[in-house]
């Protein structure tokens, strides 16, 4: 059998979908992929390399900031983050992307940067697939079989369904407030319609509910119009 030599690790990421890049310490690229590249405007994966977030296109290095930030805590903590970010790309277009960063490490397990993975999405993407599965199976004795598909899925109106997505995500009233530019008040009268509409009898049991109606793990429309950089698990 003839023995095949691997290939470069840059290009393993070429080949392999989504965006994939590297930063050290200083949050500048050491390495992107193409698909990374196109998708923040640059000329080439070369041109990014040793820029900061701050030198990328005006929506996205409005965010420079947080994504240091973010970098800086992957680092420090040793730990993943998972991050929705939503914005307005240079070709004019509006794009979701879960992206996820870990620790980027040496030959001697120091931390070295960050190895960040976007994967893209829309609005008919659902997003947190495992935790969906995950409660299916929990719940699956639980759950009736008549009571898994449900006719009369109940409506909700755009509002509810931001407050729904973002509940989904572990947010709390205060953050979901002020993502969504609203007073805490009328967050948790949004909370009381959702729970009325689906049976739920608190806000924990809201996500089981959902997941019983298929509501909740879509990104809103609207949504896609808002520029955003949430944390989303860490």
């Amino acid at each position: 059998m003839k023995n095949l030599s691997l290939p470069p690790l840059a290009s393993v990421f070429e080949q392999m979908p989504g965006c994939w890049g590297c930063k050290d310490t200083h949050s500048c690229f050491v390495y992107v992929n193409s698909e990374f590249s196109m998708l923040v405007g640059a000329s080439s994966p070369d041109a990014l390399i040793g820029k900061k977030g701050t030198e990328l296109s005006t929506s996205l290095s409005a965010f420079a900031d947080a994504f240091q930030q973010q970098d800086t805590q992957v680092m420090e903590t040793k730990r993943s983050m998972r991050i929705l970010n939503v914005h307005p790309y240079p070709d004019g277009h509006w794009r979701a992307h879960v992206f996820t960063k870990v620790p980027w490490y040496d030959d001697e397990g120091n931390v070295r940067g960050v190895l960040l993975h976007g994967q893209a999405i829309n609005n008919n993407a659902i997003l947190e697939v495992g935790q969906w599965l995950c409660k299916a199976i929990e719940h699956e004795t639980a759950i009736p079989p008549h009571k898994k598909d449900h006719p009369d899925c109940p409506s909700l109106t755009p509002r509810e369904s931001e407050v729904l997505f973002l509940h989904l995500y572990g947010k709390k009233p205060q953050l979901i407030a002020q993502i969504l530019g609203l007073s805490v008040k009328t967050i948790e009268n949004h909370f009381a319609n959702l729970r009325v509409k689906l049976g739920a009898s608190s806000k924990t049991e809201l996500a089981d509910k959902a997941l019983e109606y298929g509501v909740g793990s879509r990104i809103p429309d609207s949504l896609l119009k808002q520029q955003m950089a949430l944390v989303i698990s860490e």
